[in-house]
């Protein structure tokens, strides 16, 4: 007997079989009931969701002779002969894209139904069609004769003109729930007797994305094998992860163990477990703990504004896979970057959803310093001056910087052209990943910052964290020797917020119209290695004479 696939053989029959979309077969099986047949309807909605069986379900009741509560029947003369009945056309758009495959539609419209009550045009990838193939439908679309019925089906609305949306119902296909798709996949395993873990058929579910057709056919494939299925047996084959492994690298990573960390991430890298998968479940695990975190049933060191923004990066991540030579290494800066340890608290992580609303990438929150006064100044000089015990080793070399910003920023705007910046943009990401590899230490600032201007020896770069503004400018010659190294230039460094980022080039935008020509400055700066910041604030506002006692 010839070999029939899984998503074939279970085609569901009727709206009853089919798996999910409550709402839609509600309002198609009271179609049928109620006999209130609309002349187009166009379903949409990802791949493997049931667009096409619903369409081919909803054609069979429409000429059934003994529909069962909006059902076809599937037993009288017409429903048994719907496969060969030549008044159900099928198209495929993707290969019958023209006008002139349009013409022939339109032309056979009006030619009555052999022996049905309706013709029905199934027109599947409609969204494929033609420009000049979609106009010729529309008059069609909206007046067809009284016993046609087109149902289009797209996997992408976007692409459909909306003079086409405007002539037909819609109905929009949601991706289904796992617990579905699980019972599913569990009648089918029970039907042809495959032996299965419940374990496993979740993560067939997790790795379909919603679409039934998909978790048949990797069911499909891996029942093959004559041993009992487990989690394993998925993963391994489908470069998936399972939850334990995910939960097992969460531990480690939440226990500070960098290596140990890093070495997880090399063997899923190895055996070949896709990037988009691991870092979904990481979301997904991530999640997990926020909502744990919550509740207060989380005893751990991790802090929900930290795991809130790691799961932005980790989704800005995802979005630029298709970009990336290696996203494995994109990932592990990621991963270093929000590590337990790392001298970033939790008001450094801006709300991500908080910065669109704000209406501008440039607008951040400035902290409102209070004026200090001489009382309060003295004071802390005073007790600035006992030194302070600390035995954790700190993450990067914290000596002053001794540059003025402010005449690198002029710097750069006296050569500034726009190939210097395009130049250095287009190599950036691969010496972030030079740098994971020469500076580990300054890699989580240096992966958030980006580059806004550039001569042929000045840059300026912006990164929205000011305390990680001023490490990379405490550290600029460590910075600016490998940016030497990497891009065989020498260049001056400067990195600074949005805000001071948009007055410097407003007014360098202004200062080009009013005719100003920029000039080179001095950079250096001379600070006296014993002056502590409050003693030089205290010598602005007070002069000399004043007293720490």
């Amino acid at each position: 007997m010839e070999y029939k696939v899984l998503y074939r053989k279970y085609r569901p029959q009727n709206f009853d079989s089919l798996v999910g979309q409550e709402y839609t077969k509600t309002l198609l099986k009271n179609a049928i009931k109620n006999e209130h047949i609309s002349h187009a309807y166009i379903f949409t909605g990802p791949r493997g969701t049931g667009k096409t069986s619903s369409a081919k379900i909803f054609a069979k009741a429409l000429n059934c002779l003994n529909p069962k509560d909006g059902n076809p029947c599937n037993e009288c003369e017409m429903c048994k002969s719907f496969g060969t009945n030549p008044d159900i056309i099928e198209i495929d758009a993707a290969s019958n894209n023209g006008v002139d495959e349009i013409r022939e539609i339109i032309n056979n419209v009006r030619l009555a139904p052999a022996n049905s009550k309706y013709k029905v045009y199934i027109v599947d990838e409609f969204h494929m069609l033609s420009t000049s193939a979609f106009n010729a439908l529309l008059l069609t679309l909206e007046e067809p004769p009284s016993n046609v019925v087109f149902i289009l089906a797209t996997t992408d609305i976007q692409s459909v003109p909306i003079t086409v949306l405007s002539r037909c119902q819609r109905f929009d296909f949601k991706p289904i729930a796992v617990d579905d798709i699980v019972n599913r996949l569990n009648y089918v395993c029970n039907e042809e007797k495959i032996d299965i873990t419940n374990a496993a058929l979740k993560e067939i579910a997790y790795m379909s994305n919603g679409g039934m057709r998909d978790a048949l056919s990797i069911l499909d494939q891996i029942s093959s094998r004559n041993t009992k299925i487990d989690v394993d047996d998925v993963t391994s084959n489908f470069g998936s992860i399972s939850n334990k492994k995910v939960k097992e690298f969460m531990d480690v990573f939440t226990s500070g163990d960098v290596k140990g960390t890093l070495e997880l991430l090399k063997e899923f890298k190895n055996n070949g477990i896709d990037v988009r998968i691991l870092i979904e479940k990481l979301i997904d695990r991530i999640k997990s703990i926020l909502i744990d975190i919550k509740l207060d049933n989380y005893n751990g060191i991790l802090d929900f504004d930290m795991l809130y923004s790691m799961v932005f990066e980790l989704n800005r991540v995802l979005q630029e896979i298709k970009s990336n030579i290696d996203p494995y290494n994109f990932l592990e800066i990621v991963i270093l970057k929000y590590f337990p340890g790392n001298k970033i608290s939790s008001k450094d992580f801006k709300d991500p959803v908080e910065e669109k609303k704000s209406g501008s990438t440039l607008k951040i929150e400035q902290k409102v310093e209070e004026r200090p006064t001489k009382e309060n100044i003295s004071q802390e000089i005073k007790e600035s001056k006992e030194p302070e015990i600390n035995n954790e080793a700190p993450i990067v070399n914290e000596k002053k910087a001794h540059f003025n910003v402010d005449a690198r920023i002029n710097n750069t705007f006296v050569g500034a052209q726009k190939k210097y910046l395009i130049e250095l943009k287009e190599k950036w990401d691969d010496f972030v990943i030079y740098e994971s590899n020469a500076n580990k230490l300054l890699l989580s600032y240096i992966v958030d910052t980006e580059l806004v201007a550039a001569s042929n020896n000045y840059a300026v770069l912006v990164n929205k964290i000011n305390n990680t503004n001023d490490l990379i400018n405490e550290n600029i010659e460590s910075v600016e020797k490998d940016f030497k190294i990497f891009f065989g230039r020498e260049y001056k460094l400067v990195s600074i917020s949005p805000k001071v980022w948009e007055e410097a080039r407003n007014k360098y935008i202004t200062n080009l119209k009013s005719g100003y020509k920029y000039t080179m400055m001095d950079d250096s700066i001379i600070i006296e290695e014993n002056t502590s910041e409050l003693e030089k604030l205290a010598n602005e506002i007070f002069g000399n004479n004043y007293e720490t006692k």
